[in-house]
This record gives C-alpha cells, structure tokens and sequence, in this order.
C-alpha cells in the first residue's frame, strides 16, 4: 500500500509540474489581458514551440528500493528570438532585473562563469592561465567565440572587451550625457554576454541564465513581465546509497554532437538528456519519456498572447533490478576491507584493486557487481579529471571488464569435462611427485606441503595439485579440453546488458588470431591449471560457477528484473531468461566436484577462518594467478550451501599473494546474504 501511495504521489507530482510550466505561461497572458496593455501590442506575433521534458524513469533494486530517483527543479531561462528582439537597452535591462533578484532573493543560482576568459574586473580584464592553456575548455571556447563574432583568434583583452561595450551598448548615456551603467554593470553584463556566446545561445534558441529557482522568484519575474523569460522544469538524478553501485547505475548527460544523428533518428530533442554509462544507458529505451511540447504566442515585446498544448509529455518507465543493494554495500566493502588486510599482511604487494559478482545460479541474475577502487555518482561530475587521470583507475569497472588468468579457479571445470570424458573416474589415483614428467615438466606448488604420491580428483581440487590437472589435460588434449571449458563460458558473451570484456580461451586458433607464438602441445599443460592465455572477468567467473553448479546449463547474466510504467505496480516488462548453451553434467560428477569444493573451505586455513561466521558449509575454489610481477593475483569462487548452491560468488584480488585472501569478501557477502533470510 505504501509504494502504491509513493507511486501516486509521484505521479501528480508530475502533473503538477507541467500544469505550472501552463500556469507560468497562461499567468503572464492573464497579466496582460487584465493591466489593460492591449494597446501596447504590435500588429504582428510570432509564435514559437517550447519542449516540455518528460520526467525520466527511476531505477530500483530487487527489493524495490530506491537506487536512482528524480529531485526537480526550476531553471530560468531566456528564449532567443524573443530576448534579441528587444534590443539592447531592454534586453540589458532584463538581464540585470535578473541579476538584482537572484543577489536580493537568494533563489537560485546565475550561470557559472564556466568558460570567462579574463580574470579581474572590468574595465581592468587580463587572460586567466587557463584561457591562455592551449588544451583548456576556456581557450577552446574563447577560440570558438572569437570565430563566431567576426574577431581574430589573436584579439587582446581590451580588443574582445571592446567588441562587447560597443555590440551591446554598454556606455550609451541618458539624454542628460548620465551612463547608463556603471562599472559594476558592464562588468556583469559582459559576463553574461560572453557566456551566451560562448554556449551559442543563438543556436540553441535558450540559455538557462539561473538555476533551481524558488517560487518567489518566478513569482517576481512574472510580476515584471520580463520579456524574453520563461521557465523549464528540470529533473536531476537523485543517488540514495552514494558511492556505491556506481559502476552499476551508470551516468547521464547531454547529448554530444557526434551522437546527434542517432538520436535524432529516434525522436530526441537536441537538449534532451540521455544515458551515457551503466544501467542508465542500458535500459535508455524503458527510462526515457517522451517530451511534451506547448506552443507560445507572443507579441514584439515578448509578451504571451497565447499558450496551446500541442502534445503533453509522458513520464519514462521505472527500471526494477536484480541488484541486492545490501549485497551490493556488502561486496563494496568487503573488497576495501579486503584489500586493506592484504596490505596489512604484505605491505610490499601493492594490492590496490579487485572485483566481486554476486550471482542467482538459476536465475543468472546478477545480485551484485562491486568493483575497486570506486568513485560516487553524487559528485562524478565534479570529480570526473581527478577520476579519469587517476592511475588506480577507478572508473574501471574490473567486475565487467578486468581480465584475468582464472588459476586453479579453473580447475573445477577441467574435473568436471574429465569425469563427463571417461579420462578419469573418482576413483582414478594419479602421482604426483611434485614435477610433472612430460614436455617442459613443470612444477606442483602445493607439493610436498599438502600432499605427495597418488592422489585422486577429490583430494586434487581440495589440494589444488598441479601434476593432477597436467596429466587430465595431457590426457584430453586442448581441443577437447576447450570445448567443455567454452560450455562453460570461457571466452563467451556473458549477455549481460552492460556488455563486458570476453576473455580468451588458451589454445591454437587464439595463438593464431594473435599473431603469437605458436601453440605447442605442452602449453596444454599450463591452459589446464587456468594460466596460458586462458582470461575471464569476474562476471564470467560467476556464471562458469553457476553453469556448473546448475548442471551445465548456463543461460544470460540479467541486471533487468523488470519494467514499470510510472504510477503502476504491475511490471509491463519482466526478464525472459536466454539459453546461450546447454551440456548435461550427471549427478555423480558434481557431488565429486561438490566434495572437493567442500574440502577447498575446510582445509584451507585461511579460507575457513574467513567463513567461520557463515551459517551454512561453503564450497569454494582458492587461485593464485600469475601476473607477470612477484605478487599473483588472488582469485576465490564459491557457493553455498555447498551442495545446492541458492548463491554463487566470485572475487578477484589484484596482487593479492595468495587465493585464500579473496574469500574474505566472499565472507562478507555471505554473511549478509544470510543475516538478510
């Protein structure tokens, strides 16, 4: 009842807004019918049409918790052709009107001076450093600006001063030879001036000259019948849990010129705001709304006539995700606690980043991406140069787009395709004598500390031994190896809406694709422990874990739950899952892989003090990844409860020393996971 009552009041809300865009229009008519003004009117009007913005869908989780909502606002704003047909005395005028009322009122803020070039007040202007910057903004639109106006590109400060005070008349005087506007005046006037020229106000027919205004303000604006003034209704993007998720829900913004064409193709206005990044661009076809659009009649003066609706807008669609926000805020800082651990015990290490997917292994419903280092959507856009040129790349969102050697992570499936083979049974003992015989006889870095002499797949996968997976994948041979491990999702599509990174699947024809070294018969050997050129994200470590887990049957991972038009509880959309492969893995093959992930958790030290808290038996699989420094990288997948998983993770250190680390972050999940059942 609750959410139906939200859901009511959000949508009057939207009625609201757009009856007082009307309201504002139709009050300066009714202004003017009844001041007896009449008279004043020439015997021409001229129409024009204003966009009304459709408000833009929310994003939810699982839960129907709020991750992304709207917060309006109210721009003021000045229209082209009817600001320029007032001329310069009237048109200065109403600028400083404004001015005046945003300083007296305290609504609203004026246009920042983004792009000014000078520093310094008039008539004293000297070039900022950054105008002066060859790579800066302000130099590339003081460059553009001096273009558009007819000036050189090499004009001083007095010259582009100059060109301001005489275009506007900005000393014209009274009949008494008294100025118009004193230093102060000009000064802001310039300001405004330039700023309009700098965003082309002639192109794009408005410029918003204050923000979030108050209703006070409207109110005063409409009272002086300011010509050339109207009002827009903005939405801004709303983050309830900043910091987090940020990866997932993605960015807005305008749309740029380069992508102009496309979205005028499909029916967008040049000054709509579109999704740029994550969930917010990928589901852009359900949250966009449609515009509505009234068309104005006024008179020379720029006063209304008449205002007509010639469409009403209509609000975006909301978004429903599989996200688990708790399990999204207990992935996030379990991998800032994780890697904090990390340097407390290998200070040397460098650990600074990493990734975790939480994952639905029936579902492929992805419950939560976290990725590190992260950055918060609430000030992206202040942040966003300190963002983008920050070495630990925390744009990046590895979870998606990280590529790594999967390790002994791999070696579940490869036991898995070698029992499904016949090339080993449960029961099938191999020696292990810490060095393999064959090829280039590489070494087993659990020997002789776990193990040593014959051993049998359980004890292999709980042990990790290398000679155990060299020897099955000697047996198989890479061909027949890779096409269980691509079953399992190896170098494949995710099909996930935010797209991501493939990996590689080790073998021949990558070698060839590459331009590398060519494929040898002993690099089966390394491509059967997870190393050679075998790569895989995070998410696709999460969905091999659950194509095995469920069977080998591995569908699409989804963030979409599904599609709600505004006001409504009942979904217009839900999630149809896709099949992308489909291979029968009997009983007996994942109760032995099972056990032997079972053992995983409970013989390893680490791993088991981490899970210690956890309510149910976790099976899982440690890998320590080469990554072409002295400190590997740190992998773990699990499950639980081990032996019919309802829950599936993968995490990923880098340079994380040793795989039993990452199951720290994995602990946390799962502690989460079952405080919230």
């Amino acid at each position: 009842m609750q959410k139906e009552q939200n859901r009511m009041w959000r949508y009057m809300a939207i009625a609201v807004i757009f009856c007082l865009a009307c309201v504002i229009y139709l009050g300066r008519l009714f202004y003017i019918q009844i001041s007896g003004r009449d008279s004043q009117y020439g015997g021409g009007t001229a129409t024009r049409r204003v966009t009304v913005q459709a408000v833009r869908g929310e994003i939810y989780d699982c839960e129907g918790r709020p991750l992304v909502t709207n917060r309006y606002t109210y721009d003021l704003t000045l229209s082209y052709n009817s600001f320029s047909a007032l001329g310069n005395r009237i048109s200065n005028g109403v600028c400083l009107s404004l001015i005046e009322l945003t300083d007296d009122m305290n609504e609203g803020k004026l246009r920042e001076e983004k792009f000014f070039p000078f520093d310094g007040e008039y008539p004293h202007y000297r070039f900022s450093a950054e105008a002066a910057d060859g790579e800066s903004v302000r130099f590339y639109r003081l460059r553009r600006v001096l273009g558009d106006v007819g000036l050189d590109e090499d004009a001083n400060e007095d010259k582009i001063t100059d060109y301001y005070v005489e275009t506007y008349g900005l000393l014209a005087t009274d009949s008494s030879g008294k100025r118009l506007y004193n230093d102060y005046e000009v000064d802001r006037l310039i300001r405004i001036r330039y700023d309009m020229d700098a965003v082309r106000f002639r192109s794009a027919g408005e410029y918003v000259i204050a923000e979030e205004v108050g209703l006070s303000l409207m109110t005063a604006v409409k009272e002086l019948n300011l010509g050339g003034t109207t009002f827009r209704v903005d939405a801004e993007r709303v983050y309830h849990y900043p910091g987090y998720a940020s990866h997932i829900l993605g960015t807005v913004g305008p749309i740029y010129s380069e992508e102009w064409e496309y979205y005028n193709e499909q029916g967008y206005q040049m000054s709509a705001i579109v999704g740029k990044t994550g969930c917010e661009y990928a589901f852009e076809q359900y949250l966009r709304g449609t515009d509505g659009e009234l068309e104005i009649e006024e008179d020379a003066a720029g006063n209304v006539v008449s205002v007509k609706e010639i469409r009403a807008p209509i609000a975006g669609s909301d978004v429903r995700l599989t996200i688990d926000i708790d399990l999204q805020i207990a992935a996030e800082d379990g991998l800032a606690e994780n890697v904090a651990s990390v340097l407390e015990s290998s200070p040397n290490s460098g650990c600074g980043a990493g990734a975790a997917v939480v994952m639905d292994p029936e579902s492929f419903a992805v419950l939560a991406i976290a990725s590190y280092p992260t950055y918060d959507l609430s000030t992206y856009n202040l942040d966003y140069n300190d963002l983008a040129s920050n070495a630990a790349q925390p744009l990046l969102n590895r979870a998606l787009n990280g590529v790594y050697a999967p390790g002994s992570t791999y070696k579940l499936g490869v036991a898995a395709a070698a029992l499904m083979e016949g090339v080993v049974t449960p029961s099938t003992y191999i020696n292990c004598s810490g060095k393999y015989p064959y090829w280039h006889k590489p070494t087993c870095s659990t020997y002789p500390q776990t193990h040593s002499g014959d051993i049998e797949v359980v004890e292999a996968i709980a042990v990790s031994c290398n000679c155990y997976f060299y020897e099955i994948g000697y047996r198989m041979g890479i061909d027949s190896l890779n096409r269980y491990m691509q079953a399992f999702g190896f170098g494949e599509d995710t099909g996930l809406e935010l797209g991501g990174a493939s990996g590689a699947l080790a073998g021949p024809l990558y070698r060839l694709e590459h331009n590398l070294t060519a494929w040898m018969p002993g690099d089966v050997l390394s491509a059967s422990i997870g190393q050679s050129d075998n790569t895989a994200t995070p998410l696709q470590l999460a969905c091999y874990l659950s194509t095995l887990v469920g069977g080998g049957t591995r569908y699409g991972a989804h963030l979409l739950s599904g599609v709600y038009a505004f006001g409504s509880e009942m979904p217009t959309v839900t999630y149809t899952q896709n099949l992308l492969s489909q291979m029968d893995i009997p009983d007996a093959t994942l109760s032995t892989v099972f056990e032997g992930m079972r053992q995983v958790v409970r013989s390893n030290n680490t791993v088991s003090r981490n899970m210690r808290n956890v309510p149910v038996t976790v099976g899982g699989k440690t890998g320590t990844a080469e990554n072409g420094t002295d400190y590997p990288n740190a992998l773990f997948v699990c499950a639980a409860p081990y032996d019919n998983p309802d829950v599936v993770i993968s995490v990923v250190l880098e340079r994380g020393v040793s795989g039993g680390n990452a199951s720290l972050t994995a602990a946390r999940i799962l502690e989460q996971y079952y405080k919230s059942e």
